[in-house]
């Protein structure tokens, strides 16, 4: 079989005859003369390596087509008036914290008081066997009789020497002995009303009664029992209103507060009473307003954190002494703030930025900085002027100065918070990147915490340089 059969075959030849016209060669009937000798084989591969040639060698390209612009869902920054707070974990701490003890030894008479009940101050809480002390006391105030009674007698011992002496019956030496022993008498009964006033301090000691008004803790010794003096602890009292709520930020945001004290935006701690608001952790919106009364002196040294206290209204005792919460204090003034959501925030190394599509259509790469989530969004400091066209989703697919296929959409449905609401969790995923894909996405603020202004008792002209009113300032 020729290899112009084979060609005319392989319906090719036309379009070999071609190439070969280009290559230089006139038909085929002379490349296949020129080719004998050579097994078919060698000649097939020879063919096809000629038409390579004349497609992608000796021929013109194909003009390129370039593919569709990729879709993308754009968004407008949201613009809205915030505060930006600052967080810290706090715990609870009574005002006062009384452990009751004994001040006198002796077996436990009596309990007069139920465990947990809320008890006043001066209530009666325990009686210690007082028949000793009762004793004590009848025995000091004979022994009182008894020194009253010798001193009566040297006062009259000592005006009748007296009138000897002048008539000169009696030496000097027997008017000062009389003398002397009168004095002794005094001290005699002075020491002796000491003794009665201990002992009637120590009766009273028998009777144990609260320091107090607060919540009163559990019986730590029962009836019958010996207590000693100063030693065994009985039971523990604390306050309930007002109460403490202790918190501690690290240096850096110590430093943040007190520039912004120096540029006028919010008020010295120390100086006058700001606001806080406190959550426990099955709370929500941070319910309990206080102000902080209490900044101290110097850093921890071993966490570098500065101890600050609030102080917290408690009439209903709901807030318990060494619950842990969160304290929410104001780390700006009320200002028009530029939030976009996290997804839309891309990284570079170290440096963070989004993609905003121009009026132009083109896109671009614009750095932004970045603050904290407020309502589900993050806070924009610099970079973004609030009408640009941010992309939201699809940002990985388009590079700087391209076209996209934009479709808008509104920058609160990404809201951290509404987004893992939206978010269908598959009860019963098949694959481990599925139960991925259904995850909702979580923002950079702590897990379900609303980090939001709205709808919280902010004071009503909404600026943390109002000081708290109807507050007293305590004694530092």
């Amino acid at each position: 079989m020729t290899l112009l059969t084979i060609l005319r075959r392989t319906e090719l030849v036309d379009d070999f005859e071609s190439v070969l016209q280009r290559c230089g060669i006139d038909s085929p009937r002379e490349l296949a003369m020129n080719c004998r000798g050579f097994s078919f084989a060698v000649l097939r591969n020879s063919f096809l390596g000629l038409v390579a040639l004349g497609v992608f060698g000796c021929g013109s390209k194909p003009a390129f087509q370039a593919p569709p612009p990729p879709t993308v869902i754009v968004a407008k920054p949201v613009k809205k008036e915030i505060v930006e707070w600052e967080y810290f974990t706090a715990q609870t701490q009574a005002i006062d914290t009384v452990t009751i003890s004994p001040r006198v030894t002796g077996y436990i008479d009596s309990i007069l008081f139920k465990e947990g009940d809320v008890v006043n101050s001066g209530d009666l809480l325990y009686v210690i066997d007082p028949r000793p002390y009762q004793a004590a006391l009848d025995q000091a105030k004979g022994q009182l009789d008894q020194a009253l009674a010798q001193q009566k007698l040297d006062n009259a011992n000592l005006e009748r020497s007296k009138d000897l002496l002048a008539k000169r019956v009696i030496a000097q030496q027997d008017f000062d002995t009389t003398a002397a022993q009168k004095y002794v008498a005094d001290a005699q009964v002075v020491a002796s009303q000491a003794a009665v006033e201990s002992a009637q301090l120590n009766l009273d000691f028998t009777h144990i009664g609260s320091p107090i008004h607060g919540r009163i803790g559990a019986q730590l010794v029962n009836e019958g029992n010996l207590v000693d003096a100063n030693s065994t602890q009985l039971t523990t009292i604390v306050s309930i209103d007002p109460i403490y709520a202790n918190f501690y930020p690290d240096e850096a945001s110590v430093m943040r507060f007190q520039d912004a004290v120096r540029a006028g935006k919010l008020v010295d701690a120390r100086q006058a009473l700001v606001p806080v608001w406190l959550q426990l952790d099955t709370e929500h919106g941070y319910p309990h307003q206080g102000v902080i009364d209490f900044v101290n002196n110097r850093f921890d040294p071993s966490t570098s954190t500065l101890q600050v206290r609030g102080r917290f209204p408690n009439p209903d005792g709901s807030l318990i002494p060494n619950a842990f919460g969160s304290i929410r204090v104001a780390g700006s003034p009320k200002y028009e703030a530029i939030l976009v959501a996290d997804r839309a925030i891309n990284f570079d190394q170290n440096q963070k930025y989004v993609v905003i599509v121009q009026p132009d259509g083109l896109t671009k790469y614009q750095r932004v900085e970045t603050g904290p989530i407020v309502d589900g969004l993050r806070v924009i400091r610099t970079g973004l002027q609030g009408d640009e066209t941010v992309i939201v989703e699809g940002a990985a697919k388009v590079r700087p100065n391209s076209k996209v296929n934009a479709s808008a959409t509104d920058m609160n449905k990404y809201a951290t918070g509404q987004l893992a609401m939206e978010t269908p969790v598959d009860t019963a995923p098949d694959s481990k990147a599925e139960r991925s894909r259904n995850l909702p996405v979580s923002g950079a603020g702590s897990p379900g915490r609303k980090n939001s202004v709205s709808g919280l008792n902010y004071p009503e002209n909404g600026s943390p340089l109002t000081e708290a009113k109807g507050v007293s300032k305590p004694a530092r």
